[in-house]
């Protein structure tokens, strides 16, 4: 079992749509399937029910979404003290608009700013 399998899990359990789940961790949708159905396997349990229109989650779903969000979250909090340690910076950064930014190049200035300091991104 993958960290990066119970997030792909925990973003599709969220949005009930694989698509959608694929672009909020910014993955192809057949990546994020393999990755979920690799869980199930492993599992040994379904945690959606598919069907063309739409997805559902199972019962073993739902018990297993909430320890995977903990493990997840874990996990966050682990690196998270570990970048501290390091005097790294921690945390997350929201931005938001209701205006323009004018002549501010925003995509450019958050391209840099992911570079510098090692980040990643999320939906």
């Amino acid at each position: 079992m993958e960290l990066r399998q119970l997030e792909y899990f925990i973003a599709v359990a969220s949005e009930m749509s694989f698509s959608r789940a694929a672009n909020q961790t910014h993955v192809v949708q057949s990546a994020l399937s393999t990755a979920v159905a690799k869980l199930e396997k492993e599992l040994g349990v379904e945690l959606f029910d598919r069907s063309k229109h739409q997805i559902r989650i199972t019962p073993a779903g739902e018990l297993f979404r909430e320890h995977a969000r903990q493990v997840v979250q874990t996990a966050r909090l682990a690196k998270d003290a570990v970048s501290a340690y390091h005097g790294e910076l921690t945390g997350t950064v929201d931005l938001g608009s209701l205006i323009s930014f004018g002549t501010l190049d925003v995509p450019m200035v958050l391209g840099d700013f992911h570079r510098e300091y090692h980040l990643s991104a999320s939906g």
